[in-house]
């Protein structure tokens, strides 16, 4: 038996309870059904079977951008929403659609055993939220402030002039008709200064490190320093939104505010993180963070002998690989071959080409595609793999992670060679993230479903993709932090061991 509902339909848990008691044995019918947790508590709808009509059409198709009830009801019925009738009145023929959709596309397991359950997981972690220190923030922020000023005035010094740093035209005036910078290059409303531009720009004045400084500066002290004070609640704990349809590669994005996005590369910005504090001071933050996870799963999924060899046998990757590329051996690896070779390394993942590898570590293009040439014919499993997940993209028009996630590359069947470029990098890269953000979502399932049983007092209150971390009360954080470890580190079995790297502190900077 099927029974829908909508989550507006009951004000309260007690509203409801009897109701959810009678629904043990049925299939419920919701859109969104991380808001019916959150709505009615977890706990509340402990032991009931949801089908998630937003989850189900993620899964379906994850490169849409939309998953709104009316988009869905148009993509699959057919028809436009009937605004004057309930919003139930679709659910019943989107699930039989959904559900056959899933069941053709071998996603119903992974729907079943990720997707739903992770839903009540997140649910729990924004409902608890993390402490922020208000005080420390606010003084962070006028520091930013400060910073920010000095900074403008340098940059109006090196210009010659005072201006609106803000404005890409102004910008864009100075830079290339003032001071003459190459790498001009216009559009419509002016010339681009886009970080990629200015990047370029570095070697040639010092006004550029200060403008991206002062980017750095101003969008850390807007987004972070004021905003995060202006989201924060009574007790001063901040409830980020996780969505599980953003992204198409199946990773988890934070909104409102982005947790996930807050600058470490910068000493200023790593700074942030001393203002996310535990409960209080009984409590600890327990930061746990997959170690090269992605490189691990291409060495799997590549089957590539000689990489497999040097995670199971513990040596750094970048230096075996620089010793692959260079032809020395290991002990003979300097800090710039390895630094090359790291950049090959993440850089291969995602199809880079000579082009952008030349600028990134700063040697010609040939250099560059000598090194790629000699990556690819070190880890000659690595090659074959792209060159087969790129023909199968082709052929079926998507790509699987390892759990069965599917992504789509409509770009692949164009005519356009740009775009079926893109689509190939999309196509390498995919299947690795993908099952990356799988596996830390069986993770966070199963963390969160051990510290529930072993009551101890210790929950999850934030993940930023390959990281989780924990608010445990001191007496429980060893035990916590064995839990975090084992459940990580064992999510799957695969060729390579999941190393995690694991710390506590009195906040997230201490822990990370």
């Amino acid at each position: 038996m099927l029974f829908m509902i909508g989550t507006s339909l009951y004000r309260t848990s007690a509203d409801a309870a009897e109701l959810f008691e009678s629904l043990s044995d049925k299939t419920v019918v919701v859109y969104d059904v991380k808001a019916l947790y959150k709505h009615f508590g977890s706990e509340t709808l402990e032991g009931l079977h949801f089908f998630d009509l937003m989850l189900a059409a993620y899964l379906a198709n994850s490169s849409k951008s939309n998953f709104e009830l009316s988009t869905l009801s148009s993509d699959y019925l057919g028809e436009l929403l009937n605004e004057s009738a309930p919003r139930v009145s679709c659910f019943l023929r989107l699930y039989g659609v959904l559900l056959e959709r899933l069941e053709a596309d071998g996603q119903t397991e992974l729907f079943e055993t990720l997707e739903m359950p992770l839903a009540r997981v997140l649910a729990d972690m924004e409902t608890a939220g993390f402490r922020i220190d208000r005080e420390g923030i606010a003084r962070y922020g006028e520091q930013l402030g400060t910073v920010a000023a000095a900074l403008e005035g340098q940059i109006y010094f090196h210009a010659g002039r005072e201006f609106n740093i803000h404005s890409p035209k102004q910008l864009g005036e100075v830079l290339f008709d003032t001071l003459g910078l190459p790498h001009a290059k216009k559009t419509k409303t002016g010339y681009s200064t886009n970080a990629e531009i200015l990047e370029k720009l570095r070697p040639y004045h010092p006004i550029i490190e200060d403008i991206l400084d002062y980017r750095q500066v101003t969008k850390l002290k807007s987004t972070y320093a004021d905003g995060l004070l202006k989201v924060a609640d009574e007790t001063g704990r901040v409830h980020t939104n996780f969505k599980q349809t953003g992204t198409a590669t199946g990773r988890l994005s934070s909104t409102e505010p982005n947790l996930q996005n807050i600058p470490v590369r910068t000493e200023l910005g790593r700074e942030l993180r001393r203002f996310f504090l535990p409960e209080n001071e009984d409590y600890v933050i327990i930061d746990a963070d997959y170690s090269q996870i992605e490189l691990r799963l291409l060495a799997h999924v590549a089957e590539d002998s000689n990489m497999i060899r040097a995670f199971r046998e513990g040596v750094d990757i970048h230096t075996s690989t620089a010793a692959t590329v260079f032809g020395v051996e290991q002990s003979e690896v300097t800090g710039e071959m390895r630094k090359k070779a790291k950049a090959v390394n993440f850089g291969i993942m995602y199809g880079i080409g000579a082009f952008s590898l030349s600028d990134d570590i700063g040697v010609s293009r040939a250099e560059a595609q000598a090194y790629i040439d000699q990556y690819l014919a070190g880890f000659p499993g690595i090659d074959a793999y792209f060159k087969r997940v790129i023909e199968g993209g082709y052929e079926k028009g998507f790509v699987t992670t390892l759990f069965g996630r599917r992504r789509y590359i409509p770009e692949l069947a164009g005519n356009n060679k740009m775009q079926q470029k893109f689509g190939e990098r999309v196509a390498m890269n995919s299947p690795i993230q993908g099952t990356a953000a799988d596996i830390i979502k069986l993770a966070m399932i199963r963390v969160h479903e051990r510290l529930k049983k072993s009551g101890l007092d210790a929950r999850l209150i934030l993940q930023v993709h390959d990281e989780l971390l924990i608010e445990a009360h001191r007496k429980d954080a060893d035990e916590a932090e064995r839990i975090l470890r084992e459940e990580m580190e064992n999510a799957v079995s695969y060729s390579v061991p999941l190393d995690v790297d694991i710390h506590q502190g009195n906040n997230w900077f201490e822990a990370k």
